[in-house]
């Protein structure tokens, strides 16, 4: 009878999910700094968080310096106070690789030391000497150097004789003053010569008020040709001074 109740009796009903209507969670990355990969090894280390100033005295920078040195040979060495570091480089990576596993995290003066790998440092000689200039420009140099080779010497136009060039000449000739005689005497009017100047000119004159209605206020208009003129100096020629000068006193004559 049991099992006939368990088969008669209804299935039970079960809770349907809700998985498939719920959204996937996702996460913002887009605040997180980009991932910076760790500086490559080299032969040039870092010695950095050397914050007691005593650890850059003479005495204890060439302590530090002979340990380093007694694990790897040293290529060169540069304390650097001001920012708290000493650079130092090697001969080759696996000593910069060595020295980096011993002092990283080590105590030195009571701070805890970091140590990084930084740029690689030549370590093969080169030429620093300067480059030399083109030939081409080496006679813009004063003095000048020697002249390149195959350069051969030649004799140098004599100087310019023309002073102006051919085209400035002519110009310059057409501007010569020349009087020109053919032209017909000008009129001369009848006026009064000023006193102490004499007139080798013509007076012409232009404008008279008394062809124009003879209106007294209006004052007569004439050109006066002082062509070859010669004008003579308002100053008066200085006379010379006729002064005698007194006799010198008997005792300073010669005997």
């Amino acid at each position: 009878m049991a099992t006939k109740s368990s088969e008669s009796s209804p299935p039970s009903s079960r809770p349907v999910s809700s998985r498939g209507s719920r959204t996937p969670m996702s996460i913002d990355l887009s605040s997180l700094p980009p991932l910076q990969q760790p500086t490559p090894p080299s032969n040039t280390l870092l010695i950095t968080n050397l914050q007691d100033p005593e650890i850059f005295r003479a005495d204890n920078l060439q302590t530090i310096k002979d340990l380093v040195n007694a694990s790897a040979p040293i290529h060169s060495w540069a304390p650097l106070k001001s920012f708290r570091r000493i650079i130092v480089s090697f001969f080759d990576e696996d000593s910069a690789i060595r020295i980096r596993q011993i002092l990283d995290g080590e105590a030195i003066m009571g701070e805890r030391v970091k140590v990084y790998f930084g740029q690689t440092t030549n370590i093969e000689p080169k030429d620093e000497h300067l480059n030399l200039p083109d030939a081409g420009k080496l006679f813009f140099i004063s003095p000048p150097p020697s002249p390149p080779h195959g350069w051969e010497m030649k004799m140098e136009d004599a100087p310019n004789k023309q002073v102006h060039a051919e085209d400035l000449a002519e110009a310059l000739a057409k501007l010569h003053h020349r009087p020109r005689t053919d032209l017909p005497a000008s009129p001369v009017s009848d006026g009064e010569q000023e006193p102490g100047r004499a007139r080798s000119g013509s007076t012409t004159t232009i404008y008279h008020p008394s062809e124009h209605g003879c209106s007294p206020n209006l004052p007569a208009i004439s050109v006066e040709d002082l062509t070859g003129e010669s004008d003579i100096s308002p100053i008066e020629t200085e006379k010379p001074i006729l002064a005698h000068t007194s006799r010198p006193p008997v005792e300073l004559m010669e005997v």
